[in-house]
């Protein structure tokens, strides 16, 4: 006769039942930590959504007292329709367009070959060179303005693309060698030597094998770049003085009259001039996370 005693049944506990079995204290805990986080969103994203808000807003709304529920009448396009228009706020859009898309690109080319022989070479003064490097972002470029308008006017490139662009490249390249020189020491040297014995030149090495694999860390310099370039003020606002060569950013603090303002203007110009850098790095912000975390290990 069998002994055996059956095993009670198993029955699925349903999910609702889990969460309200869970300790209070976790959840205190995590009451703790979620209320903050959200408060602090609140108060990083309610600037962006009031600027928003503003430039739907008709004219007559703004500065005016009204209760809440009329706060919402009237909101249209107005502002934009003004901005496009009566201004020339759609060719400081594209200046820095131009401007930012060309800085980038030098950037990424001139950043990825100097990280490659950095990363990949043994040569003397090789510390040196990465001791100057860094020495530059230690100095503030606000100190170079007057010799860099003085030597710019002596070239001729004060108020033209060149000079704005030369600029901006030699701003943001000692970060960008860093971040690529980073993400290129987690790559394995083994693959630059296979490629090597299978017929690979140093430049097929590095335009075949390395910069396939280091796609996350050129996206990184890509978006800090644009970013930088898109959203500089001082230097074009120095060096580009003309009406039709202005930047977004320069354009957008001409509408600031002496006396009064068409603040739903400003307000659109403003929220058109972010969205270039909101979509762009929405748009590959997982590559951008990647590669600089990347770019931070070291070998």
């Amino acid at each position: 006769m069998s002994t055996e005693t059956k095993a009670p049944p198993v029955h699925d506990v349903p999910p609702a039942t889990v969460r309200r079995n869970r300790p209070r204290k976790r959840r205190a805990r995590d009451l703790l930590v979620i209320v903050p986080t959200f408060a602090i969103l609140f108060v990083i994203v309610f600037p962006v959504l009031w600027m928003v808000f503003t430039s739907l807003r008709p004219a007559t709304a703004l500065g005016a007292r009204l209760p809440f529920g009329q706060w919402f009448d009237g909101l249209g396009f107005d502002a934009y329709a003004r901005l496009f228009q009566g201004s020339d706020f759609g060719r400081y859009l594209g200046n820095s367009l131009l401007v930012s898309v060309i800085s980038t690109a030098c950037t990424v080319v001139l950043a990825s070959l100097a990280a490659y022989a950095l990363s990949r070479f043994s040569f003397r003064g090789k510390g040196t060179v990465l001791l100057v490097v860094l020495a530059t972002q230690l100095l503030p470029f606000v100190v170079l303005i007057t010799p860099m308008y003085l030597a710019f006017g002596e070239l001729g490139l004060l108020d033209s693309y060149a000079g704005l662009i030369i600029v901006y490249v030699a701003m943001t390249l000692p970060l960008a060698i860093y971040l690529m020189m980073g993400y290129f020491n987690t790559i394995p040297t083994v693959l630059d030597e296979a490629a090597r014995i299978d017929g690979c030149s140093t430049v097929g090495v590095l335009f075949r094998v390395v910069f396939p694999i280091a796609v996350p860390g050129i996206v990184t310099v890509v978006i800090t770049t644009f970013i930088a370039t898109w959203e500089e003020f001082f230097f074009a606002s120095v060096l580009m003085t003309g009406e039709k060569l202005k930047t977004v950013q320069v354009g957008l603090s001409s509408f600031f009259g002496e006396y009064a303002s068409d603040w739903g203007m400003i307000m659109a110009a403003a929220t058109v001039s972010a969205i270039p850098t909101v979509v762009l790095f929405s748009l590959v912000q997982k590559r951008l996370v990647a590669g600089m975390a990347a770019g931070s290990v070291k070998e």
